[in-house]
């Protein structure tokens, strides 16, 4: 019980260390190679997927025969300002976005704390359903419903009005039943990878329905975006991990600080059933995109469902891809970011679609390569 209490403390410590130094980067990017180097790492040097066991991503479809799933948002973001005036601190993630989603089971209790206010003020705090305790002026302890379905917990700055909503996700338990309501999961490995607490076979699964299908779980990325692409009526399940959020989030927040015109990011993949994953011939028995911590992502504003010119070269090729993979691979030496580290991929382009990357958290780094 020791070792897992200063487990916690370790990596909520890193998570308050990365709001202080990610938000005084300008200098840092300023300092590191351009886009225009990074684009001409050579791609020799990157091992292949298949050597490493990994996913070959390109397997997937761009997009789902349900227009509503997958790729970009519909519709505005509620969030006129992706930043606050204070962060909230939950389950191990500290987060400074005005919305952002934590998944949760029934009855399950989460603490939450008001972190790096501006200054000192009053705050306050409502849940739309479950029980709300308050344990300290910035502190509270919400109980999660017994049934599934997804609750905002709003904290609100009373002084300047200004609030952020924390999108709570209560899951539906998982025992490893193999089709949930006749939706297909497929089997997770009883035996996690090296025994490592990331490949734990998930507790409890999403419930996606026609309704929810659109709710926005961070900024700038909606429920939608995530799920599986193997069709069949509602209601679906998927897993989806808060750190995937922060970090697609802080890639975007990047982008924009290196003067990449990224509005959002298209998802061509998010999670995936192991039913789905070895349906569209992937071998692999621990992807991450299973474990609802992976992405496939490129910048898409022209909306044409591959990868817009982000170098300025005048083109859409790898060099795109490879200023992500770059930048990336850049913040894996800074201490802040190690919370965020990962597998990370580079897929070149193909006759289905353009260049992208796959990142994900899982904790250690491993770099590889698609076939294109």
């Amino acid at each position: 019980m020791i070792a897992v209490g200063v487990s916690v403390i370790a990596v909520a410590a890193g998570a308050l260390l990365w709001l202080r130094l990610a938000g005084n980067q300008e200098a840092i990017v300023a300092d590191r190679p351009q886009a225009e180097a990074v684009a001409q790492s050579p791609l020799a040097e990157i091992a292949t997927a298949v050597g490493l066991g990994e996913d070959q991503c390109d397997r997937d479809a761009v997009r789902s025969e349900d227009a509503r799933i997958g790729g970009k948002p519909h519709g505005k973001s509620p969030v006129a300002n992706p930043r606050g005036g204070f962060s909230l601190k939950f389950k191990d993630e500290v987060s400074p976005y005005t919305l952002m989603s934590t998944f949760v089971l029934p009855g399950e209790r989460v603490e939450i704390e008001a972190v790096f206010t501006d200054q000192p003020t009053e705050l306050e705090a409502k849940a739309e359903e479950g029980q709300l305790e308050r344990l300290a002026a910035d502190r509270w302890r919400w109980t999660a419903p017994d049934v599934a379905g997804q609750h905002c917990i709003q904290v609100r700055d009373v002084g300047s009005g200004k609030s952020t909503c924390l999108n709570a996700f209560v899951m539906v338990p998982y025992h490893g039943e193999p089709t949930i309501h006749g939706y297909a999961i497929g089997h997770y490995q009883e035996k996690p990878l090296h025994d490592m607490p990331s490949y734990l076979m998930p507790a409890g699964l999403i419930e996606v329905t026609e309704k929810n299908l659109g709710t926005w779980v961070s900024p700038h990325f909606q429920l939608a975006q995530f799920l599986c692409k193997q069709g069949g009526g509602f209601p679906q399940y998927l897993v989806l991990r808060t750190r995937l959020l922060l970090k697609l989030e802080m890639v975007l927040e990047r982008l924009r600080e290196r003067d990449v015109d990224a509005d959002e990011l298209f998802v061509m993949s998010g999670y995936r059933t192991p039913h789905y994953n070895a349906a569209i011939g992937n071998t692999t028995k621990y992807s991450r995109h299973s474990y609802g911590d992976a992405a496939d992502v490129f910048v898409d504003n022209d909306g044409n469902g591959r990868m817009d010119d982000i170098n300025g070269d005048g083109k859409s090729d790898l060099a795109d891809a490879l200023v992500i993979y770059g930048m990336l691979d850049e913040l894996s030496a800074d201490s802040w970011y190690q919370q965020f580290e990962g597998g990370l991929g580079l897929y070149p382009p193909n006759p289905r679609f353009g260049p992208m990357v796959h990142m994900d958290t899982r904790g250690n780094k491993v770099r590889w390569k698609g076939a294109g």
